[in-house]
């Protein structure tokens, strides 16, 4: 039997993980990838928690970095006031060019803000084998291609990881045995 959450072998008396320290119920849990498989047919179950690991530091770190720019992009904005003087940009009464810097950084925090929930949220759904999250990341995984070069190195693991066809099979099957688990119906105290 498997861990459905890393993947690690586990023994039939297992009761909990002991790469993870996830609680496992003995004999609960189908085998995710048949042992037979060669090597590079569960890719995907080897892998998974190594990407949903860097797709958590990638989206905390964004998140990091949206923070600061929200909250200090401000302090670089009093130089420009003098540069370009009060009302320089024409945008009506009371829109200078630095005021529309501040709402360009408030706009881009924003934006990339979301984007480093969205990050979160593929972490989360790989680490719980969510049926979405292969998609997800996916679309992240080429919308990462274009951030030289940490995102486009992640891009490409992603995509290493989840494109193939074989990928898609594998973690379909993971994501099934993950929802068999979670409706059997344990509860904390042994009763159904």
């Amino acid at each position: 039997m498997f861990c459905d959450r890393c993947g690690t072998q586990l023994a039939s008396a297992a009761r909990c993980c002991t790469t993870c320290g996830k609680a496992v119920a003995p004999g609960a849990i189908p085998p995710a990838v048949p042992r037979s498989m060669p090597a590079s047919q569960d890719r995907v179950r080897r892998h998974m928690h190594l990407l949903a690991t860097l797709w958590l530091v990638n989206g905390v770190l964004r998140l990091i970095g949206v923070s600061w720019l929200m909250l200090f992009g401000r302090l670089f904005l009093p130089g420009l006031r003098g540069w370009m003087g009060p009302g320089a940009w024409p945008l009506g009464p009371g829109w200078g060019f630095d005021s529309f810097l501040s709402h360009g950084f408030f706009s881009l925090g924003i934006f990339l803000g979301f984007f480093g929930l969205l990050h979160l949220a593929l972490a989360w759904g790989l680490f719980e084998r969510q049926p979405w999250a292969r998609i997800l990341g996916l679309v992240l995984g080429i919308l990462a291609l274009l951030r030289i070069p940490f995102g486009t190195a992640l891009g490409i693991y992603t995509l290493w990881v989840l494109a193939p066809e074989e990928s898609a099979r594998e973690y379909d099957q993971l994501s099934q045995s993950r929802t068999q688990v979670n409706n059997a119906g344990f509860s904390p105290t042994g009763r159904r």
